[in-house]
This record gives structure tokens, C-alpha cells and sequence, in this order.
């Protein structure tokens, strides 16, 4: 790892308030300030958000250098890309992931910018779409800000890669809960074998098991029976039974705003 000389910057845009976290130059692992600015929540609009982050950069008493950013789940659309590791090039791998989430989504994910992400392997990877107003949103208020923005990737993206290490080449689920929210994916042989994102509408503990089986059983997953390990990143005191029926759940922290250095 390179010691960069540059200020960075966190920023995690959550379904109901942006953190921002600013760190000095070099390798420091506390940020020297921290702002958190909150918003009335719009479901999956994202509306609210650019005045939010307008409004936590100001409060910082220093801006310049670099800006990686997080984006909720809530706000990221995401599909599996069969066979993405045959794919010769970049372009290849746009084409494949816009045309992947267009079959799923319609004409809305013309409008999106989108990514696969840069696992290797031969399996599948994963796709994800973020309408491209409020990635052009982000970046313009960062610049106005006299922040470059080196990164804007989705939650579900920053978590997973927190957790290879845990996750290993499985057979296991891996979970990352937000308020109201829960990214749900399943890896085997090292590979992603399925990936949906649910809105939650009653308390994590009691949708947890019941959102695994379906997912399970749609997917023709872990076809030896119910249950199996799981991992779950999660910021919050969610209060998930850790032997959750025949499901062995093991929490990983979700630190946020993440450090994506």
C-alpha cells in the first residue's frame, strides 16, 4: 500500500442522513472530524440527498483532496452477469451489465450508470445501476466543494469486500442490513450465485429467516435443506437471534461512513 500525501474524505449517503468523515494526510485510522446531516426520508428517491452532502461538506472546517463515496442500497439496482469473467474488456463488461439490467429492470436502466464489479473467475459477477442524475449530482457537489471525487460505489460493494476475508469461497449467504433494507447474496466455490436487495417492512430479526428461505428456494440454492451459515454486516443494534432456526448467523461490523483507502 502507497502512503498517499492527500486529505481524504468519507462520504456514506444513507436512506435518511449523509456521514462524512475527513481524514488527514498519510494513513491515520481516525478522522480528524466527522459531520452527520439528516434528511426526511423519500423511500428510494434520492432526491433530498445533494442538499444533505451540500450541507455536511460546509461544516467542515477543511476541504480538498480526494472524496470516496458510499451509496445506500437503497438507491442501487443489482443483477447477476452470467459467465463474467469470459468478457474481454472493459467495454464488454458495460455492455454486458447495462444489457443484464435492462432485461430485469426495462427502459429505466437506460438511464443509469452502471458497473461489474472486478472479482475474477469464471462465475458470474455482479452488476450494478445508479441513476446517472445523482452520480453527476454527487460529483458537482464534491468539485464545488474543492473535492475530486476518486470513487463512488454502492454499499453493497464497500460490505462484501470488507467481508472476502470471512465470506471465503463459501457455501454461505452474506447479508448487509440497512434501515429498511436488506441486500441479500449467496456465494459458492467462490462465486455469486444470486443477489437480491428487499425492502423491509417489519423488524430484521423476524423477515431474516423467512427472506433466506425464499431466496433459497427460488434460487434452487443450498439444495441439501434449509439453513446454513450467514453473515451479516450491519450497522445497527438489530437485535438478530444469532441461531435464527437452522440458520448460524455470524454479525460483522458495518462501519459507516466507509473507508474505501
Amino acid at each position: 500500500m502507497s502512503l498517499s500525501w492527500r486529505d481524504r474524505t468519507s462520504v456514506f449517503l444513507g436512506p435518511d442522513a449523509v456521514q462524512v468523515a475527513r481524514y488527514g494526510a498519510g494513513l491515520r485510522s481516525a478522522p480528524s472530524e466527522t459531520r452527520r446531516v439528516a434528511f426526511e426520508s423519500a423511500g428510494e428517491r434520492w432526491h433530498n440527498i445533494l442538499e444533505a452532502l451540500r450541507s455536511a461538506l460546509a461544516q467542515l472546517t477543511r476541504r480538498r483532496g480526494d472524496a470516496s463515496v458510499v451509496i445506500s442500497n437503497h438507491y442501487v439496482r443489482f443483477a447477476l452477469v452470467p459467465d463474467a469473467g469470459k468478457l474481454r474488456n472493459q467495454n464488454e463488461r458495460l455492455v454486458a451489465a447495462r444489457h443484464t439490467l435492462q432485461s430485469v429492470y426495462g427502459d429505466a436502466a437506460a438511464h443509469w450508470r452502471v458497473a461489474l464489479d472486478s472479482a475474477g473467475g469464471k462465475g458470474a459477477a455482479i452488476a450494478a445501476g445508479i441513476d446517472a442524475s445523482l452520480v453527476d449530482g454527487i460529483v458537482a457537489t464534491l468539485t464545488a466543494a474543492n473535492l475530486r471525487a476518486q470513487s463512488v460505489r454502492p454499499l453493497f460493494a464497500a460490505a462484501a469486500n470488507a467481508a472476502r476475508r470471512s465470506l471465503g469461497s463459501g457455501p454461505a449467504w452474506f447479508g448487509v442490513a440497512e434501515p429498511g433494507r436488506l441486500a441479500l447474496a449467496y456465494v459458492e466455490r467462490g462465486a455469486w450465485q444470486s443477489l437480491r436487495s428487499h425492502r423491509l417492512r417489519n423488524t430484521l430479526n423476524d423477515e431474516l429467516p423467512i427472506l433466506l428461505e425464499q431466496n433459497r428456494l427460488t434460487g434452487h440454492l443450498n439444495g441439501n435443506g434449509a439453513g446454513g451459515r450467514v453473515i451479516l454486516a450491519t450497522s445497527e443494534a438489530t437485535g438478530v437471534d444469532r441461531s435464527n432456526g437452522p440458520w448460524s448467523i455470524e454479525a460483522v461490523a458495518l462501519e459507516l461512513p466507509s473507508r474505501a483507502w
